[in-house]
């Protein structure tokens, strides 16, 4: 059963100390600007005062709602060819 725990990891076993991380820096920056559109607007739209802390969870919430469909939603991309669905 221990074997089972790295067995989703991309990291071999036997490279030690060394962790290779790969993020993908063009999705990074679309999160984080969506991140900070969500929390400018949730400062500077309502009439009534919001709390600093209450505009970054809103901020954190967006990002991640869009960070997780943007993961899972499929792309289908389609050349020369139409398809009707």
């Amino acid at each position: 059963m221990k074997d089972l725990q790295t067995a989703f990891l991309d990291i071999p076993k036997e490279e030690g100390n060394k962790i290779n991380l790969h993020l993908n820096k063009e999705k990074l920056l679309k999160y984080l600007i969506m991140f900070v559109v969500v929390t400018v607007a949730t400062l500077v739209i309502p009439t009534c005062g919001v709390l600093r802390s209450q505009a970054v969870i809103v901020g954190i919430l967006a990002a991640t709602t869009f960070a997780v469909i943007d993961m899972v939603y499929p792309h289908n991309v389609y050349i020369n060819e139409f398809h009707a669905n």
